[in-house]
């Protein structure tokens, strides 16, 4: 892609995206988000860097991605640590369904001394199915 636009690289001299490539990649997110599709981050194309991949898919799972794309098998085992749920968030996740679930008129509820809104609800139910197709493939 980069030589379609005429870039010399898509990326700065610390690995991260170069302008052009940042605003494609939130596009992404955003897009795929907006259609109610998983937001999948792409590939991270050094795979013999491990601690480089779990960097970049720490960064994407913070943005919003809820997986990555992988180049090389040995990638996976990372990309599948960083995008599971963890327990701590499958319970926050139910605590806020729940809160909102028990106060059905409520914009926002209070949840270990944080003010969470509706918008909440939706990051919860797509972290819960998440735990839920990971314990299904067992």
């Amino acid at each position: 892609m980069s030589g379609v636009i005429g870039a010399y690289a898509n990326r700065e001299a610390d690995g991260h995206w170069t302008s052009p490539y940042q605003l494609a990649r939130n596009l992404c997110l955003f897009t795929a988000v907006a259609a109610n599709v998983q937001p999948i981050d792409t590939v991270f194309v050094n795979f013999r860097d491990a601690a480089g991949l779990r960097a970049e898919a720490m960064e994407a799972a913070r943005d919003g991605f809820t997986g990555k794309m992988a180049i090389h098998p040995n990638q996976v085992e990372v990309i599948n640590q960083v995008f599971t749920p963890r327990p701590e968030d499958i319970a926050m996740s139910e605590e806020i369904i729940k809160a909102f679930a028990d106060n059905p008129q409520a914009g926002v509820v209070g949840i270990r001394g944080q003010m969470v809104d509706r918008a909440h609800i939706a990051r919860a139910q797509r972290i819960l199915a998440r735990a839920e197709a990971v314990a299904q493939q067992g």
